[in-house]
């Protein structure tokens, strides 16, 4: 699986979260493509490799929207 722009965007709305344009970028780069290996050999990532990345790195981002966002 391969991250796209409209699948991330839809991932930050479940998350009810937003990131800086840059942090978008770095992401649709790194797990929009396919990855290699220290031998050459290309690998795709899998979803859960993909959310459980998405995960970690969009932690901080959702625990300062937790202090002024309003959820219903």
């Amino acid at each position: 699986m391969r991250l796209t722009k409209k699948g991330l965007r839809k991932i930050l709305e479940n998350m009810r979260i937003s990131i800086p344009k840059a942090l978008e970028k770095e992401l649709l780069e790194q797990y929009g493509n396919y990855a290699t290996d220290n031998e050459g050999h290309v690998f795709e990532y899998t979803e859960q490799d993909i959310y459980e990345q998405l995960e970690k790195k969009l932690r901080p981002y959702e625990k300062s929207c937790n202090s002024i966002c309003i959820s219903f």
